[in-house]
């Protein structure tokens, strides 16, 4: 028996203080929830004993062959690092599968651990060692960590004043199957809300453009997404990118999703050239015209081919194409016919990411999610795409794991020597400020450590972030005084 059999659900009961590092792990096992009331996958007791040690317990498998397990924790100073040993080492004797091979580390983005280790000084080689040594990481996967960072170096060190731009648009023609992002349809929004939307989103971004002026920051990069923000009427679109590049053209690198190429004619990317983007996002998913079909995504294959020779055409340095792994009813033969497509084509950017099957998006619920392949069809699915790519000359530059992702999988972006898309690393790795705009946006602010950060965020809601932006903009300008004004 396997936990995928079971209901990927778990509940916690215990203090407060210790609900989000449950969480965390949690995810990192595929399980969702914490707050059911009945529990089919797992569950995860902590309390205080009356010597005053912790004792963490735990039932995998549920209804179904329960297998439990406890353990008293002794190391004061230490708990929150036992209880993720624990949780992590009995989930692999209930499995009965292999060693993660990414150890005990169950965060969305590795390589900021490596950083850190390179940041004392270290080379790769040494700060791979440190991985298999102190936290388990598999010999190929520490590898792959460390080499990752060394390539990643010269975008994250001195970026003091340094930032990037999100752009957030949460806008789609219709709702993929597989989306837990709370976009709103465009098709049921009326031409004067998108209007006094676009208005909002063009003051956020004239604010930023403010609080670079007043303090010194520069922007590097820009990325408008989304949601699809292709699909926003050309006027509304338009003010929100020409208040983009007034306030900070020209910039190194200015990415656009336009994933959708039912969203994408010849006035849209001459729109998105005319701006300043350079580097755009063709993102077909996946190319059999079933799986597009069953997934919602209302275009065709031939329509993937235009948009990229359109881009092609209009001029565009760049051009990314994102693949997903695992999607209901797709096969290994589709994938290797996606990779040959991909080397055909020769995208600058791929970015190969693996179905994380989230609670709010359809799918969860949906008859299809019986159709979602197996993790071992998975991994050799990424396995077909990183030695096709790779084959192909593109290197890997960027990762990040996601909650309730398929085994221990990981995002990966590759890219042509020369084409290695800065702001992904820029975001992926926290090194530098990014502010952001637009609604569900969250802009962050390297603190003087160049580590920590502090942030704002924006309401997922339209409606709410309109209303509340002036107050958002005062509480970004007051975090902003703090971090590089040196105001209390």
């Amino acid at each position: 028996m396997t936990a995928e059999k079971e209901d990927q659900t778990y509940v916690y009961t215990g203090p407060a203080e210790y609900h989000s590092l449950i969480g965390q792990i949690m995810a990192a096992l595929g399980y969702i929830g914490g707050h059911e009331s009945k529990v089919a996958g797992a569950a995860i007791q902590l309390r205080r004993r009356e010597d005053g040690r912790w004792l963490l317990s735990c039932t995998y498998g549920g209804k179904t062959e329960a297998w439990q397990s406890e353990a008293v924790l002794f190391r004061s100073g230490h708990e929150r690092s036992d209880m993720k040993d624990c949780l992590l080492h009995w989930h692999h004797r209930f499995t009965g599968g292999p060693q993660s091979p990414w150890g005990t580390l169950i965060g969305v983005r590795p390589t900021k651990l490596a950083h850190h280790l390179m940041d004392r000084g270290m080379g790769a080689q040494e700060a791979g060692a440190v991985l298999r040594r102190s936290y388990g990481v598999a010999v190929p996967t520490a590898r792959f960590i460390a080499r990752m960072a060394a390539l990643q170096r010269p975008y994250v060190t001195d970026c003091r004043k340094e930032a990037a731009l999100y752009i957030g648009i949460p806008y789609c023609p219709s709702h993929c199957l597989y989306c837990s992002f709370p976009s709103r349809l465009i098709g049921a929004a009326r031409p004067s809300f998108l209007e006094a939307f676009a208005a909002a989103v063009e003051a956020d971004i004239e604010d930023i453009q403010q609080l670079c002026m007043d303090y010194g920051l520069h922007v590097r990069t820009i990325y408008v997404g989304g949601g699809t923000p292709t699909c926003l009427p050309l006027p509304a679109l338009r003010r929100i990118l020409k208040a983009a590049d007034r306030a900070f053209s020209p910039v190194e690198e200015w990415t656009v999703e336009a994933g959708r190429p039912d969203t994408a004619a010849d006035d849209m990317l001459c729109l998105l050239r005319e701006c300043g983007a350079d580097r755009i996002s063709v993102n077909p998913q996946t190319m059999q015209q079933s799986v597009l079909d069953a997934l919602g995504r209302c275009h065709r294959v031939e329509d993937v081919y235009r948009m990229y020779e359109d881009c092609r055409a209009i001029g565009f340095r760049t051009v990314n194409m994102d693949f997903i792994a695992g999607l209901p009813g797709q096969t290994l033969r589709d994938m290797q016919e996606n990779m040959e497509i991909v080397c055909q084509l020769h995208p600058e950017n791929v970015t190969i990411h693996t179905l994380a099957l989230k609670k709010k998006a359809p799918l969860f619920h949906h008859p299809l999610r019986q159709q979602i392949p197996p993790s071992e069809t998975v991994g050799r699915m990424l396995a077909v795409c990183s030695q096709g790519l790779q084959k192909a000359g593109y290197i890997p530059y960027y990762m990040y794991r996601q909650k309730y992702m398929a085994a221990s999988f990981a995002n990966v972006g590759y890219a042509l020597p020369g084409y290695i898309g800065r702001y992904n690393i820029e975001m992926m790795e926290e090194r530098q400020t990014i502010l952001a705009a637009g609604p569900g946006s969250a802009t962050k602010f390297i603190c003087v450590d160049g580590h920590s950060l502090k942030k704002v965020y924006m309401p997922k809601d339209v409606d709410t972030y309109m209303q509340v932006l002036r107050e958002r903009m005062k509480q970004r300008r007051h975090l902003c005084s703090i971090i590089y004004g040196g105001e209390d």
